[in-house]
């Protein structure tokens, strides 16, 4: 007998089950893996089925889970009960929209509604380019970690993608709920998810600009303020065009152009018509709104940075 072997027998009879054959196989498909294993109870009845060639009823997939899940050894993700409703609520999308979006990622099996309740598909935590977020967010800890090392809170410690990828699912749910919290914001602020992506695009650009010139200056005492004040300095604001938005975002041209007459209407952007170019202005009278949507953003990363950075 091999010491897995050994460790499942102990989990199951820990789990008040005997430890039959079958149940062995359900053990060894769960647990002999490196990375986080998402699941329902059709999939691993499939994975049983199809790559192990063991038919196994069920039920008996199912009791055997549900008691590994009283015990702790598997968690279980329910979304339970949706009212699309509350989901309008929530995510500031019309009803209608709710359904047709939920219907739609039903149809690409990302999820499966059986009396009104949600079950999330494993397709829906497959997730493509994993280890560019993962390098990405690694780098975003570091240099918040080291801001907090030069006031002296914590001490030297660099983060790399292993920490986060030990720390898997933990960390996954800080990246998720970041972005989450981030998406809930903007579409708040500029009442559409496409304008989110037009309007952070031309912000980011900006940015990149302000990082290339070097020439952050101290133009206000409040942090925000003075990031938004450097960010649309007259040499900071070249912006871009229709074509180039749409190419950057995967937006559709006549659909950027669109949004873009609501966004300068609204004056979050501001348009240089001699050159068909799109910025984000000082002199605007949203310039209020956006700086207290960016503290609102602060607070969100902040929050969810530092779960991750007590985590690891």
């Amino acid at each position: 007998m091999t010491k897995s072997e050994s460790n499942y027998i102990l989990k199951l009879r820990n789990s008040g089950l005997r430890p039959t054959k079958q149940r062995l196989k359900i053990c060894e498909v769960l647990f002999e893996r490196d990375k986080t294993f998402h699941f329902s109870i059709n999939d691993l009845t499939k994975i049983l089925q199809n790559n192990h060639n063991e038919k196994i009823s069920v039920a008996t997939v199912y009791n055997t889970v549900h008691a590994f899940q009283r015990k702790g050894h598997l968690k279980e993700i329910n979304i339970g009960k949706v009212k699309k409703a509350e989901l309008s609520r929530e995510l500031l999308i019309p009803r209608e929209t709710i359904r047709r979006k939920l219907e739609d990622l039903k149809k690409e099996k990302f999820i499966d509604i059986v009396d009104g309740n949600i079950e999330v598909k494993n397709k829906s935590f497959e997730i493509k380019d994993l280890n560019t977020i993962i390098t990405k967010y690694s780098k975003c800890l570091n240099i918040i970690l080291d801001n907090l090392i030069d006031d002296k809170i914590v001490i030297k410690k660099n983060i790399t993608e292993d920490h986060l990828l030990n720390n898997f699912s933990k960390s996954w749910l800080d990246i998720l709920s970041m972005m989450i919290g981030l998406s809930l914001i903007w579409r708040k602020f500029l009442k559409s998810m496409e304008n989110w992506f037009i309007f952070g695009t031309c912000g980011l650009n900006q940015m990149y600009n302000l990082k290339d010139s070097k020439n952050f200056r101290d133009l206000h005492s409040d942090n925000t303020e003075n990031f938004f004040l450097n960010l649309t300095q007259e040499e900071m604001s070249r912006g871009l065009n229709p074509t180039t938005i749409s190419d950057l975002t995967g937006i559709p041209r006549q659909t950027v152009i669109r949004n873009l007459k609501i966004l300068t209407k609204s004056k979050a952007l501001e348009k240089d018509s001699k050159r068909n170019l799109f910025y984000v202005p000082k002199n605007t009278s949203q310039q209020k709104s956006i700086v207290e949507t960016l503290k609102k953003v602060q607070l969100i990363i902040s929050d969810n940075v530092l779960r991750t950075l007590q985590t690891i």
